[in-house]
């Protein structure tokens, strides 16, 4: 197994409430291999598309023996 650090911007859907934002991100980042530790970096506004995005920090754990992110 190996330790993978990615950045991503996720979208946060309008009518999802802070209270839902946790399990929506680990969601999204199970997409991507098992995530060890995250971060929220940033929340950026774009009023002319009236969406929110998320900035955040990963380090996944990926499975090297079968060359492809670790899935349960």
């Amino acid at each position: 197994m190996n330790l993978e650090f990615i950045e991503l911007d996720l979208d946060w859907p309008s009518e999802l409430s802070v209270f839902d934002l946790k399990n929506y991100i680990l969601s999204k980042l199970m997409e991507y291999g098992e995530p060890l530790r995250w971060a929220i970096t940033s929340v950026t506004t774009h009023s002319e598309k009236k969406i929110q995005v998320i900035s955040v920090e990963v380090v996944l754990i990926i499975n090297q023996d079968k060359g492809e992110r670790y899935q349960y």
